[in-house]
């Protein structure tokens, strides 16, 4: 259920910008991001210093988190050469708005050994500073850049994981896209 719910949160955008291109598989669930990064810190059961950059590093399209009090962002990526899914959600963040001190949460899944660990709540992480500029001829669309960090870890969620992963910072740009009323 973890999985379906960090897939639909994953932006559905067009890229083509205009009528939709046939899907690969990958994008079915996941509109790609022609740019952005990911960089942070993990500490714990996954120890890792993360350097993610697109196109090189899978990320989608950022977009509004399901009950829509915010932004969901996804990255895909490898530590130790094992897949890695690191989902962030900001909370109650609004189209082109920039704040700071922004509740965020952040989730990590090791793909194919179904361990998840996660914060759990928008009181765990926190960006001190969001940044969202709009995209010039894509209504609807922002370049969103933070910096954020964790005082608590994301812990294990299954019932065969053990431990827990603390994000201490990270960085991320991305690109958002809004839906259109």
């Amino acid at each position: 259920m973890c999985c379906a719910l960090l897939v639909a949160g994953c932006g559905h955008a067009d890229t083509t910008g205009g009528a939709p291109a046939p899907a690969s598989p990958a994008e079915i669930f996941c509109a790609p991001a022609p740019e952005g990064f990911l960089r942070a810190r993990l500490q714990g059961a996954i120890d890792a210093e993360i350097d993610w950059s697109a196109p090189a590093v899978a990320q989608c399209l950022g977009g509004p988190r399901p009950g829509g009090d915010g932004v969901r962002l996804v990255y895909k990526g490898a530590v130790d050469d094992a897949p890695l899914l690191i989902v962030i959600g900001v909370a109650n963040l609004l189209p082109g708005t920039s704040a700071r001190n922004v509740a965020a949460n952040v989730t990590l899944v090791r793909e194919g050994a179904g361990s998840f660990f996660s914060t759990q709540g928008d009181d765990k992480c926190a960006l001190d500073e969001v940044r969202q500029e709009p995209i010039d001829g894509r209504a609807g669309r922002y370049r969103l850049s933070a910096r954020g960090y964790c005082t608590q870890p994301a812990r294990a969620l299954g019932t065969s994981d053990a431990g827990s992963v603390l994000v201490t910072r990270f960085d991320v740009s991305a690109l958002v896209d809004y839906p259109q009323d």
